[in-house]
């Protein structure tokens, strides 16, 4: 019988390739439990959680997210001081600038002086050429800064009611999800607030805005938006309405009002004998005085265009009363 030897390199690389494998082994068990840790679904702070420590689970993502869901809550401060500070600092640099440029030009330009050639820009002198590079530097940065200072002053003051708003939102988290001082702006600075998105309303809409009551009337009420906008821990202290329904019914009730202001004073005259012409005189001058009311309380209009319509609606019922008299 005839016995082969076994190979000792042989030996030796199936132990390496042993001990290798059972590296792999370990290595890929530590992934896999890496990966399941990975995976895991991580618990989500509870209600008690989000009321112990709302600066943690609620912070600058939430306030953020609360402002910007509607666009009346987009509020900061104008910061007018400070800008008319930094306006009247960038004049006065300038201004300074425009005096030495004006003592150049005097001096250069003196029966006394040397002959300077102030037709030439290329051949300046290097003290006034310095002084216009640096004006040229200068002016931009303050023109900018006052056309962006027009856009600015454009905007509308904020509301109280808008204001009041997100003052809620901190009292609803106890004034602990954002810093004190860094809420500070809401409540200390109440006058110099505005309003990014503030639109024109009517003074009807106006008024329903103003009225806690009829602002919050349910039938304004957006369940839908409510229900996918506010998180769970400001459910039931957070309700959105919808500004398509409360235009829509201001719309309808201007609607109404203008059709009977022009046809109950054409039924009221049409049932007046011709004879009285001083009662139908009356009834015109009251239905003219409650349309300029009417103009001028329901409507975004100005001084003068609530005249021009009161006077085309005057002239149709003086219309209507000379039709009467003469049949």
């Amino acid at each position: 019988m005839i016995s082969q030897a076994e190979d000792p390199s042989s030996k030796e690389g199936a132990e390496v390739h042993a001990e290798q494998a059972s590296v792999d082994n370990r290595r890929s068990t530590n992934s896999t439990n890496t990966n399941i840790t990975t995976t895991m679904a991580e618990p989500r702070p509870t209600e008690a959680d989000i009321e112990e420590k709302p600066w943690k689970y609620v912070g600058y993502r939430g306030y953020s997210e609360f402002l910007a869901s509607d666009n009346e809550l987009l509020l900061f401060r104008r910061f007018g001081v400070l800008n008319a500070r930094v306006a009247l600092d960038m004049q006065d640099q300038l201004a300074r600038l425009e005096e030495r440029l004006e003592a150049l030009d005097k001096q250069y330009s003196s029966v006394y002086g040397a002959d300077v050639n102030n037709g030439s820009l290329r051949d300046d002198e290097p003290e006034r050429a310095a002084i216009v590079a640096e004006i040229a530097k200068l002016l931009p940065k303050y023109n900018g800064f006052i056309m962006q200072q027009t856009r600015l002053c454009a905007y509308a003051k904020a509301p109280r009611r808008n204001i009041k708003n997100v003052s809620n939102w901190h009292f609803n988290h106890d004034y602990r999800a954002i810093d004190a001082a860094e809420q500070g702006y809401l409540f200390n600075h109440v006058d110099d607030m505005v309003c990014l998105a503030e639109k024109e309303t009517t003074p009807l809409r106006s008024a329903i805005d103003s009225s806690l009551r009829l602002r919050t009337w349910r039938g304004w009420r957006d369940t839908a938006r409510t229900a996918d906008q506010v998180p769970k821990h400001d459910a039931g202290v957070i309700s959105y309405y919808s500004d398509e329904r409360m235009d829509g019914f201001v719309s309808a009730v201007i609607v109404l009002v203008g059709v009977s202001m022009l046809i109950v004073p054409i039924w009221i005259l049409r049932c007046l004998s011709p004879s009285s012409q001083d009662m139908m005189l009356l009834v015109i001058t009251v239905f003219v005085f409650v349309f300029l009311l009417v103009l001028s309380f329901f409507m975004a209009t100005k001084p003068f265009e609530a005249l021009g319509a009161t006077a085309a609606y005057a002239a149709v019922l003086m219309v209507f009363l000379q039709v009467g008299a003469e049949k």
